[in-house]
């Protein structure tokens, strides 16, 4: 009799925050927001002399997923260094070679439609929505919303400002009853932007969407 085995292939997976720097060719998913990463080849930027503290990433990583840097193999502290666009500045000048360790993030195509229940008579409280915005600044939300009072179709765009510590929002939608619904965003976490809402129906409400999130930096 033949003998059959299954297998089961798995990827890393976890929360976005504990995700590491992958592998090269190595899968990772952070399953709290829903996105999936490929590790790259670790990047030699150059070796430090105890003077310099500017170098330049010979590739630009503006929006890695995860990133880090090291100096002779140790990663250095994500507060003492920048990245803007190719320039890598460090806070103290590092002696050692520095290579730099990222992942990239693997496009989904289309996201699932996101279901939640908004309590009723909130005030600014949150929607669940967030995002990390050391890797995304702007969202481009559809929506529907649908409470006894009716059924709101909708697109809120809203942006931060990292630099400024700034927001904006626009919600545009049609609705076939008011429901009497508003959302605001929220910074006050920091590295996080949040989606949140006012009800003045004193309804519960089933907010269900889809997003897009890019960096405008």
């Amino acid at each position: 009799m033949a003998d059959t085995r299954i297998s089961k292939i798995k990827v890393r997976q976890g929360n976005f925050s504990d995700l590491p720097t992958l592998d090269p060719g190595e899968f990772g998913f952070a399953k709290d927001v829903r996105r999936l990463f490929i590790g790259n080849d670790t990047i030699s930027v150059g070796t430090g002399n105890g003077v310099l503290t500017q170098f330049t990433v010979p590739i630009g990583l503006t929006e890695p997923g995860v990133l880090r840097v090291f100096v002779d193999g140790v990663a250095v502290n994500a507060s003492d260094y920048t990245l803007i666009g190719t320039t890598l500045t460090f806070s103290s000048a590092p002696t050692g070679a520095i290579t730099v360790g990222f992942n990239s993030e693997v496009d989904l195509g289309e996201q699932p439609v996101q279901e939640i229940q908004l309590a009723a008579n909130a005030t600014n409280s949150d929607t669940g929505f967030q995002v990390d915005t050391t890797q995304y600044n702007v969202i481009i939300m559809d929506y529907t919303l649908k409470s006894t009072n009716g059924v709101r179709v909708g697109q809120i765009r809203f942006a931060t400002d990292t630099g400024a510590s700034t927001t904006t929002i626009d919600d545009n939608y049609t609705e076939t009853g008011v429901v009497n619904v508003q959302f605001n965003v929220d910074i006050a976490t920091a590295n996080t932007m949040k989606l949140q809402y006012s009800d003045y129906d004193n309804l519960i409400s089933t907010f269900k969407y889809t997003y897009q999130t890019w960096n405008s930096n």
